[in-house]
């Protein structure tokens, strides 16, 4: 289900599970509809959502949201998303900049699609007497 994204970053905001679970969340919801328009893109598994049991973020699973932004761009239209980041093990981890960046991309790829699916025209027709 699709969540607002958090466009409004600040330096001294930290980055959670629930922000975690949202991005990834909206990336599937991004590449579930736009499978409704395009046809099957490459796209990396996520995994489960986080719980606060689960013990901090690791590099390769923002390199995920990383991919999956640039998967959908590949896969559907070449939306300009900005440039994308690769992070690394016991380096610094990804910042309030680059969270925007994520999140303003999610908002942009899915308001176009949105715009996309319900602006796609339909042709009502009659068979054998029944309305479809």
């Amino acid at each position: 289900m699709w969540q607002q994204p958090k466009t409004d970053w600040q330096p001294s905001d930290f980055f959670n599970i629930g922000d975690y679970n949202r991005i990834k969340g909206n990336l599937v919801e991004i590449r579930t509809l736009a499978l409704t328009l395009w046809p099957d893109f490459p796209f990396e598994n996520m995994g489960a959502d986080k719980t606060y049991q689960d013990y901090g973020f690791h590099a390769d699973e923002i390199n995920k949201f990383e991919n999956n932004v640039e998967h959908i761009c590949e896969g559907t239209f070449p939306f300009v998303v900005g440039e994308k980041q690769i992070f690394y093990d016991n380096q610094p981890f990804i910042d309030w900049q680059e969270l925007n960046r994520i999140e303003e991309a999610c908002r942009l790829i899915y308001s176009n699609m949105r715009s996309r699916d319900s602006g796609r025209k339909t042709l009502a027709f009659t068979l054998n007497g029944g309305d479809f």
